[in-house]
């Protein structure tokens, strides 16, 4: 099963995308001056650019590290967590120069929370009802809904569970034998429905499970309505 899908085609971050920050940064009111802290993991939405900053709001926000003590550092006096400066659904500026060499694009990922869609390829499918291999593929489109986690803070990164739902076109190969004993292989269209559930941004892998049933019209053709299931695993470049 493939997924294709375009996480960031371009450098800038796009409008109306949700982002979420890898480090603290630091963000403003005006988009002259950007002296709010904002801690890492907090997750934002574009709502407008231009070629210095970017208009974002926050949908969520969690709290960032201060240092308090930089000379004499050991592990319960070097930094302490405070609450971010900014509120959820306000509006702020980010400002698009690089920090310490490096571009804010660099310093947040993308956020697959919400509603997602795409198109879905099965080049396979493991058959059910007798344990079979088949290459019947299937074109089609899913669309699910994301939810993002870091299993209650367990985790330093956010894993994003998406359950979904799809419908395609399907070629599969019809065997018959005639009263001759001899055996006829025909190629067919049918209809596929599905369910799944795909993970993303687990160490920039993405892994994908699906369950669905293909459907000719012709009852007897072995696999008319019988499910099957597909596994795909996919690297995101």
């Amino acid at each position: 099963m493939a997924f294709l899908a375009c996480n960031s085609c371009a450098d800038e971050l796009a409008k109306n995308s949700k982002y979420r920050i890898r480090t603290a940064v630091k963000v403003g009111l005006d988009g002259t001056q950007y002296n709010l802290n904002v801690g890492s993991q907090s997750k934002f939405i574009v709502i407008n650019s231009d070629t210095d900053k970017y208009a974002i709001r926050f949908l969520n926000v969690y709290p960032y590290n201060e240092i308090i003590n930089a000379t004499n550092r050991t592990p319960s006096n070097y930094k302490t967590e405070k609450i971010s400066d900014v509120l959820v659904d306000n509006m702020y500026f980010l400002e698009r120069s690089a920090s310490n060499g490096v571009p804010i694009e660099s310093r947040v990922e993308q956020s697959f929370g919400g509603l997602v869609s795409g198109p879905l390829i099965v080049p396979f499918k493991y058959h059910l009802d007798d344990e079979s291999i088949g290459g019947d593929a299937t074109i089609g489109y899913y669309a699910g809904v994301g939810f993002d986690s870091n299993f209650g803070g367990i985790s330093d990164t956010y894993i994003t569970f998406t359950p979904f739902i799809s419908a395609g076109l399907t070629q599969v190969a019809v065997i018959t034998k005639a009263n001759d004993g001899s055996i006829k292989t025909d190629n067919q269209s049918g209809v596929t429905l599905a369910v799944g559930l795909l993970i993303k941004n687990w160490d920039s892998v993405n892994i994908g499970l699906v369950y669905g049933q293909d459907r000719i019209g012709d009852k007897t053709w072995t696999h008319e309505g019988e499910g099957w299931l597909s596994i795909s695993v996919g690297w995101a470049l």
